[in-house]
């Protein structure tokens, strides 16, 4: 009975010291691991490019627009010497500086060190872009935009960024139409391929040009194909030939847009109003004079003829 008592006390602590040495195995294999950075990661320098936004959208013929672009090394390791390259092909042009220089931009790694946080490793570029006047609709323009991770001994990757073209601004004439002493009248007719709102017709200042009065008018919404007109008291000028009209309106897509418009004016004057309004006067009665005179003939004569009569009785 003593021998059994032993075995069983002994086969407890051999199970006891297994169980110590399992819970001690799994302890270790529970070790946090630094996760700073997914395995998948690279370990060279590699960038990821991202349009943000480009404004106004969609972009439109003949217009200017601004392009974010969004560059992130996504690599383990450091850019040494980064170099970014917007290749803009027809229907884009640019005067902009195309290639940015940004020196060293670091990797995934050296980011976490610094600040816990990937921010160090992204760049926002922006671009001044303008579209062709007969750039297609849609959204099948690329702008070409490459990328360099060492400018001085690295290989360029070139991505395609698409840009939407469309027609949403449109366009007016602007004539004048009458001047008087009243006041100078213009014309203005929508003459594009969509409705404007919130059209506003200024006189801005310039030299020459003196305005009594407002020089703003609000005319509201145009339909394609609506015209209307609008009246200021401009101050006349001899040498005043043009004048420069600035009409700013809402597009389609909610977008303020401002058009200058160039128009040949011939602003007339008080006096020469007046003047050619005695003239005018003048003219008329000139032209009854001869029956005036005729009339005035004819009543002498029977005044004449009538004494005659009397003294031959």
């Amino acid at each position: 009975m003593r021998v059994q008592f032993l075995v069983a006390v002994l086969s407890v602590f051999i199970m006891s010291i297994f169980a110590q040495a399992f819970i001690a195995s799994a302890t270790m294999l529970e070790t946090p691991v630094d996760n700073s950075y997914s395995s998948t990661t690279p370990l060279t320098p590699t960038f990821v490019v991202q349009t943000i936004k480009y404004d106004p959208y969609p972009v439109n013929p003949g217009q200017w627009f601004d392009l974010w672009v969004k560059v992130q090394n996504v690599g383990q390791d450091s850019a040494p010497d980064a170099r970014f390259i917007l290749i803009p092909e027809y229907p884009f042009t640019s005067n902009d500086t195309l290639v940015r220089d940004y020196g060293n931009l670091p990797g995934t790694s050296e980011a976490y060190k610094v600040d816990k946080t990937n921010d160090a490793t992204t760049v926002i570029l922006k671009y001044r872009i303008r579209v062709a006047d007969n750039a297609p609709e849609g959204s099948n323009s690329t702008l070409k935009f490459a990328t360099m991770t060492d400018k001085t001994q690295g290989s360029q990757v070139v991505q395609k960024l698409p840009v939407t073209v469309g027609k949403t601004k449109t366009d007016f004439d602007v004539v004048m139409q009458d001047s008087t002493a009243q006041g100078t009248s213009f014309a203005i007719a929508n003459t594009g391929q969509n409705p404007a709102t919130a059209v506003t017709f200024s006189v801005d200042a310039q030299t020459g040009v003196t305005v009594t009065g407002a020089r703003s008018s609000i005319l509201g919404n145009l339909a394609t194909g609506d015209f209307t007109t609008v009246t200021f008291q401009i101050g006349s000028n001899p040498s005043l030939q043009e004048i420069k009209i600035r009409v700013d309106y809402t597009d389609i897509v909610g977008v303020r847009n401002s058009i200058v418009k160039v128009v040949p004016v011939s602003i007339a004057s008080s006096a020469s109003t007046i003047k050619t309004a005695t003239k005018s006067t003048t003219s008329a009665y000139t032209a009854y004079l001869p029956y005036l005179i005729g009339l005035i003939l004819g009543i002498i004569l029977m005044v004449i003829y009538g004494k005659f009569r009397k003294k031959k009785n």
